[in-house]
């Protein structure tokens, strides 16, 4: 629905800038916001709604999206918009639609094999075309992803480059830049980012410097070496002269990591002291999500998806990583392993239960079963892990520099284009109710998920209400507002969330 007039009566507005909430009405004309006055009258607008005391707020912003492939599949962003959220922030842990070459297209086409969509286009400006041509409301921006970058230079095998090869990758990631992308992910965990020694990460810091670009990280570790990575990548900022810092999903990973949290929060906070413009993102959940094949252990770990569904079509290669998971995996570990998603003929249901217990329903040892589906499934096949602190995660969403990132796709509701973890659905939502819970005011909430975000990545028009500003906005009763918690039924609309605004146009109502 859209008009080219709306009022919006009877509501406690959150601008997004942390400011009291105030009792007013908020008339937009068109795309924009016109006025917000403490009385308007109805005869002023073509349209009055009644929000009957709830919250309006300025829509909210996923810091921390992979919806690059998936909104273009499905260009409705159900997922997103359900939460309330207008905004992403896509090509995280350093994976973007782009710079595409002769040396990672057809990699990326079948590590999204699954939305259907071909990748036709090179760069940052292509992939923002796609999104024109499919009609897409969400307002995506997306950053440079390094595994990307380097992997349309070199490949997915190679590990140190060439000066060269480092130049040419400079050049690229210029050009993205110059296109509009925020800055650059790393996912140091991954093939091939996880090749990246700490002078080359400087080497491309350093191009960001220059032109004031953000630098957002998945950590090489975020359990066992944590403290040693978050120190590298504020000393490779330091080094470089780079002063705006992302850090990915912050969380302890790991029972044995809990108490590490001090010393992580002591160590980000000397370098805001330091004048490094540092924050962090955080999804509202204990369990994580990724690929499965994270779990693999020695020189399978080094291998990029098609090469470990190449491989593991020998049955040899089958037996021996069998024999390597049971040799570095504990009977407990699978436990905590949730499959979430998969391709893999024959595990139909299976979605939201452990791996020790559907080896146990496979009559398998979970190695075994692990390796049937990285055999058939090694890009698609996703699981969740268990490990991290619910008071760490409390303490972390209440640090004033931290902001609500889902770390999912956009889904819609049915599963035609994979399953997704809980906090694809409710992410932005839950990141709220934990706030309000431990005793934040709703403004100061709203704030990590409106006017913070937009600042950090530089968001112009974004994360505020006021006159002249784009009529985003997010209406909701915070006495209800929840996200879903449930691996077995994950695409579960949001409660609480009432109306999602994008451009003056309505989006989403329940």
């Amino acid at each position: 629905m859209s008009c080219s007039s709306v009022l919006y009566k009877n509501l406690w507005l959150a601008d997004g800038t942390g400011a009291p909430l105030r009792k007013c009405a908020v008339l937009t004309e068109g795309a924009e916001v016109r006025a917000i006055e403490p009385a308007i009258t109805a005869s002023a607008a073509d349209r009055t709604l009644d929000l009957g005391g709830r919250i309006l707020a300025p829509g909210f912003i996923d810091v921390h999206g992979h919806s690059d492939l998936s909104i273009l599949a499905r260009p409705e962003g159900f997922g997103k918009i359900s939460q309330g959220v207008v905004s992403e922030i896509a090509g995280n842990c350093g994976l973007s639609a782009f710079p595409v070459t002769r040396f990672n297209r057809a990699h990326l086409n079948e590590l999204y094999r699954q939305y259907g969509i071909e990748i036709d286009w090179d760069d940052y400006s292509g992939w923002r075309a796609a999104l024109a041509r499919r009609g897409v409301k969400l307002k995506m921006h997306a950053l440079c992803g390094h595994n990307t970058l380097r992997a349309a230079i070199a490949g997915y095998e190679q590990a140190g480059l060439s000066g060269p090869e480092l130049d040419e990758m400079a050049r690229l990631l210029d050009r993205m830049l110059e296109q509009g992308a925020p800055g650059l992910s790393t996912g140091l965990l991954y093939v091939p980012g996880k090749f990246a020694d700490s002078d080359e990460i400087v080497f491309l810091m350093k191009r960001l410097a220059a032109r004031g670009a953000l630098y957002a990280t998945h950590l090489r570790s975020e359990g066992s070496e944590l403290l040693e990575s978050l120190s590298e990548t504020v000393e490779c900022a330091r080094r470089a002269d780079l002063n705006r810092l992302q850090i990915s999903h912050f969380k302890t990973a790991g029972r044995a990591n809990w108490s590490k949290l001090d010393a992580a929060l002591a160590l980000l906070e000397a370098a805001r002291q330091d004048g490094i413009e540092l924050s962090v993102d955080r999804y509202p959940y204990t369990e994580s999500m990724t690929q499965l094949s994270v779990i693999l252990p020695g020189e399978w770990g080094d291998l990029d998806d098609e090469t470990i569904e190449r491989r593991l079509a020998d049955p040899a290669e089958q037996q021996a990583l069998e024999t390597a998971l049971d040799e570095s995996r504990s009977s407990e570990y699978w436990r905590t392993v949730r499959l979430v998603g998969t391709a893999a003929s024959g595990f139909s249901g299976c979605e939201g239960k452990t791996l020790d217990r559907l080896a146990a329903q496979f009559r398998v040892t979970a190695p075994a079963l692990a390796v049937k589906l990285l055999s058939a499934d090694a890009a698609g096949t996703t699981a969740g892990f268990r490990g991290m602190s619910e008071e760490n995660l409390r303490r972390i969403l209440a640090l004033p520099w931290c902001m609500a990132g889902s770390d999912e796709n956009a889904r819609p509701l049915d599963y035609s284009i994979g399953r997704s973890h809980p906090r694809a659905f409710g992410s932005l939502p839950r990141f709220l109710k934990l706030r309000f819970e431990d005793g934040a005011s709703i403004e100061s909430a709203v704030r990590q998920v409106t006017g913070l975000p937009a600042d950090t990545f530089r968001l112009a028009g974004q994360g505020y209400i006021a006159a002249g500003r784009p009529a985003d906005f997010a209406v909701f009763d915070p006495e209800e507002l929840d996200g879903t918690d449930d691996f077995a039924n994950p695409h579960t609309p949001a409660s609480g969330l009432l109306l999602t605004v994008i451009d003056g146009e309505a989006v989403y109502r329940p």
